[in-house]
């Protein structure tokens, strides 16, 4: 069990650094329509006020904000380039620049169209993660026997659980976690495990999961 909790730890604070900074730049173009990801950043505002119903003094006033985030990120990600790289210093950095652009985006939205907006950032950043995780799941196919209905609904259940892991990591990242926390961390990583098993052992058969487990085991090793 300490094994594990200073390993969660560890990963909190460095594996996933970059990992969650790609996550964040994602989140500035996410909506649940998936033609964002085809649009250009100046019209990204545009989908989100179509979503959202705004009227055009709130998209102006969104998109000078998203193009503000994403300056302060690109800055962020730039001063990671040198010698004098700081994971902490950067982590602190997005952390404040994430709070300030959303109780701006909240002041022009307003609270509930902020929340909407939330939901559809998370929406939409749960399937960028199944869409990468099923042409993963690709090699794994003809050794598993899976159907393409079945690597769908992984693909889906392993995004959620993707998002779900690197959302934890991020609320704790640059944290000085204490003992109890760590356990508390720990135990939340694991409950997160589990019902990502349970999700995969309703979509595969006995065999299938079988195959599935050995092929995860062969991954492992490489």
């Amino acid at each position: 069990m300490k094994k594990f909790i200073k390993n969660v730890s560890m990963s909190v604070e460095k594996k996933w650094c970059f990992q969650v900074l790609s996550v964040l730049m994602l989140m500035m173009a996410a909506v649940a329509s998936p033609n964002v990801l085809a649009a250009e950043e100046d019209d990204i505002a545009v989908i989100i006020a179509q979503e959202l119903e705004l009227d055009q003094g709130q998209t102006d006033q969104l998109s000078a904000a998203m193009d503000k985030f994403g300056a302060q990120l690109e800055a962020l990600m730039e001063e990671q380039e040198g010698d004098d790289a700081d994971p902490e210093k950067m982590i602190n950095g997005i952390k404040q620049a994430q709070d300030e652009h959303n109780k701006e985006v909240e002041k022009i939205l307003g609270k509930d169209k902020f929340k909407q907006y939330e939901a559809l950032k998370e929406k939409a950043i749960k399937g960028i993660f199944a869409d990468l995780i099923e042409i993963q799941l690709m090699d794994a196919q003809p050794k598993t026997s899976l159907s393409n209905e079945q690597v769908t609904k992984l693909a889906e259940v392993l995004g959620d659980s993707k998002y779900r892991l690197v959302k934890v990591a991020w609320e704790n990242a640059g944290k000085s976690l204490r003992p109890r926390q760590k356990i508390q961390l720990a135990n939340q990583m694991k409950g997160i495990q589990r019902d990502t098993r349970a999700g995969i052992e309703k979509i595969l058969t006995p065999e299938q999961l079988q195959a599935w487990d050995k092929h995860k085991e062969e991954m492992q090793k490489k």
